[in-house]
């Protein structure tokens, strides 16, 4: 990929995340944020 062309998508906002190592899910309120910011491709 060229450094010009960038990427297509968006960012959503999740309150938590599941980690598929562990299984366990994972609160942005622990780590003192509100939401987690994940980047999803178009």
């Amino acid at each position: 990929m060229n450094k010009k062309e960038k990427e297509q998508g968006h960012y959503i906002f999740r309150k938590y995340i599941h980690n598929p190592k562990t299984g366990k899910i994972i609160y942005a309120s622990t780590y003192g944020k509100k939401a987690f910011k994940i980047w999803v491709k178009d």
